[in-house]
């Protein structure tokens, strides 16, 4: 798989816009934007009819939510602090009867009741003969092997190690777990220093050392480097049917915020994804 550039500008007549034309996961998303929404929004709408995308996601800025909604858009989520410390709507339109259709999303909501039913227990510091560290260039190539190893599909090219060369040049910081020499964990922050933000992502640990508080531990770091760089809105997307995830990010601080129906192919399919997100409160030492 060669590594190609998704991200790509749309101008309309009174407005433009930072799109993600996403033909694997068949999807458009609008990453920012300014101008007026009233003519933008017929071009992002025939920018997915071109590129066959069976949703289109808009994050939108306070107020424009009833314009969205005019065209057909319905909320599925908030990010707090997307825009430079304003919160952005998530606002979707499905362009598939199929795309837009979920059979899990009552038992996922049980799964989200269940997590906020425990005592949040912060990060437990446990397997302390694990080393934690930023990974560099030269740990692309077991980076991509771990990644393949515990995922069967997933929505970005991280098995392909040139990919995860280029998005540490362009912003995204990776931190990797090691058992001596074994790389057995890895997570990313995606930053977008347009906007202010951050995404937690690529979350990889292989079966056996799970239950070890690695994922914790990882994004733990992760956001003291997020610290230092003065980013502090940060955002994950976790897999709605996974409970352990998702209870990492709530032991971790994180707040729930919404669900992504279909949102992305990971592990067998299309998935749900629960957003959640965290405002550090801490500075960086």
């Amino acid at each position: 798989m060669g590594v190609t550039e998704l991200i790509k500008e749309l101008r309309a007549e009174s407005g433009s816009a930072e799109i993600d034309a996403d033909r694997f996961n068949e999807r458009i998303r609008v990453i920012r934007y300014d101008g007026q929404l009233a003519s933008l929004i017929p071009a992002v709408l025939a920018e997915a009819k071109q590129e066959e995308a069976q949703k289109v996601i808009f994050f939108a800025k306070r107020g424009d939510q009833p314009e969205l909604v005019k065209h057909l858009f319905i909320h599925e989520g908030v990010i707090d602090g997307y825009y430079n410390g304003h919160e952005a709507a998530v606002m979707v339109r499905y362009l598939s009867e199929k795309r837009r259709q979920s059979d899990s999303y009552v038992s996922e909501d049980s799964t989200v009741d269940r997590i906020y039913e425990t005592p949040q227990r912060g990060v437990t510091q446990t397997e302390s003969g694990l080393l934690f560290r930023k990974a560099g260039e030269g740990d692309a190539d077991r980076l991509s092997l771990l990644y393949k190893h515990v995922f069967q599909t997933y929505p970005t090219p991280v098995f392909n190690p040139l990919y995860i060369k280029k998005t540490m040049r362009e912003n995204t910081i990776y931190f990797a777990a090691f058992d001596q020499e074994r790389l057995i964990g890895a997570a990313s922050a995606d930053i977008n220093p347009v906007l202010g933000h951050a995404e937690m992502t690529d979350c990889a640990v292989l079966s056996d050392y799970r239950g070890n508080s690695v994922t914790a531990r990882l994004f733990k770091a992760l956001e003291q480097e997020l610290a230092g760089q003065g980013i502090i809105h940060l955002f994950s997307l976790a897999r709605a049917a996974s409970y352990g995830m998702n209870a990492v990010l709530y032991h971790a601080g994180y707040g729930y915020r919404g669900r992504l129906v279909n949102n992305c192919r990971i592990s067998e399919g299309l998935e749900n994804m629960n957003i959640w997100c965290k405002t550090l409160r801490f500075s960086h030492s």
